[in-house]
C-alpha cells in the first residue's frame, strides 16, 4: 500500500461520518440499554418540540430542520447529538458541543444553526440519561457532562473507545493536497476547513502560499524523547485534572504508535486574523514542551 492509499484509509477510519455510522449501529443493535432508551426518549422529545408553535424565526428554523428529519429520520439528529456529546472524553464546554452539532444541521444561516443546536442539546439534556448541562457560574461557560460511565454495557464501551480514539485527525502520512480555498487544509478526502472555528468561515483569500509551504514539511517522532514519560506542564490540583491528563497521555501514545517511525506531514490552519496553527491534538508543533520536543525534521540543514 503506497502512502496515498494509507492516508485515504486513515481518513476513512477517522472521519466523523464513519463515527456516526458506528453510533447508528450501536443504537440499532441495542449495544447499550441506557443509550437506546435515552435515544428513544429523545426522539419523542424532539418530535413533540418540532410540532409546537413558537415565534416566527424559531418556526422557520424548525421548518428547515423538519426537511432533514423527513428525509433521513429523527435518528439522524439523535446520532449527531450523541456524537457531539461523546466525541470528547469526560467534559466539554457547551460551545464545543454546539460547534460540533451545528455542522450537521441544514440551516444556511450560521446563527440559526448554532441556536438550533443549542436548543436540541438543552432539550435532550432534560432526560436523566446520557448527559447533563451544568452551569458553572456567570463568567464560566456551561459544561456538557456524560453521566453513566460506570453503567455502560461492555459492548458499547468498545464503541465509545473507538469514537474517542478517532476524535482527532492524525498527521498525514502522504503529502497534503494543495490548498487553494478556505474549505480544505490539505486532507485528501476529509473536508477539514482552512479557517479555524465553527462559525468563522468566509471566502476572503488567505495566505495559501505559506500554508502549502508548511504543509510540505516532513516530520519524524523523536524516539529518544518518546522514551521519556510525559509530565504535566503545570500542577494537577484535582482528581479530574489527573484523570484528564492520564487519558490525554494514553490517547497520545495510541497516535504515536500509529505514526511509528515513518515521516509525516502536519496540516496547517488559519484563524480569523490570519495566524497559522498546526492542526492536531496529540501531535502538534505549538503544544506543550514535551509535544514540541517529540517533533524532529525529517530533512534538515545545519544553519551556520
Amino acid at each position: 500500500m503506497n502512502n496515498q492509499h494509507r492516508q485515504e484509509a486513515l481518513e476513512a477510519m477517522y472521519s466523523q461520518k464513519n463515527n456516526h455510522a458506528v453510533l447508528h449501529s450501536a443504537i440499532q443493535y441495542e449495544m447499550d440499554k441506557l443509550l437506546i432508551n435515552w435515544s428513544l426518549r429523545c426522539c419523542i422529545l424532539i418530535k413533540d418540540w418540532m410540532q409546537g408553535k413558537y415565534y416566527p424565526s424559531k418556526d422557520k428554523r424548525i421548518s428547515e430542520l423538519r426537511k432533514v428529519v423527513n428525509e433521513k429520520g429523527l435518528e439522524h439528529i439523535v446520532v449527531a447529538i450523541t456524537a457531539a456529546v461523546l466525541h470528547v472524553r469526560h467534559t466539554q464546554t457547551i460551545q464545543q458541543a454546539v460547534g460540533y452539532l451545528q455542522a450537521y444541521l441544514p440551516h444556511e444561516d450560521t446563527f440559526a444553526r448554532a441556536t438550533t443546536a443549542g436548543e436540541l442539546l438543552g432539550l435532550c439534556s432534560r432526560e436523566n440519561g446520557l448527559f447533563t448541562i451544568e452551569h458553572q457560574g456567570p463568567e464560566e461557560p456551561a459544561t456538557v457532562v456524560v453521566n453513566h460511565w460506570d453503567n455502560m454495557d461492555a459492548m458499547f464501551l468498545n464503541t465509545f473507545d473507538w469514537i474517542n480514539d478517532t476524535s482527532f485527525n492524525p498527521p498525514m502520512v502522504s503529502e497534503p493536497a494543495e490548498v487553494t480555498d478556505n474549505y480544505h487544509c490539505g486532507y485528501l478526502t476529509i473536508n477539514e476547513p482552512l479557517i479555524l472555528g465553527k462559525l468563522t468561515m468566509h471566502d476572503l483569500k488567505q495566505d495559501y502560499v505559506s500554508v502549502n509551504m508548511l504543509n510540505k514539511i516532513e516530520w519524524l517522532l523523536d524516539k529518544d524523547v518518546l522514551a521519556e514519560p510525559e509530565l504535566p506542564s503545570k500542577p494537577l490540583e484535582t482528581m479530574k485534572q489527573h484523570q484528564q491528563f492520564n487519558q490525554m497521555v494514553q490517547d497520545s501514545n495510541f497516535v504515536y504508535k500509529l505514526m511509528g517511525t515513518d515521516p509525516f506531514h502536519l496540516c496547517w490552519q488559519s484563524d480569523s486574523r490570519g495566524r497559522l496553527y498546526s492542526h492536531g491534538y496529540h501531535i502538534n508543533l505549538q503544544a506543550a514542551q514535551y509535544k514540541k520536543a517529540c517533533l524532529s525534521f525529517n530533512r534538515f540543514e545545519v544553519l551556520t
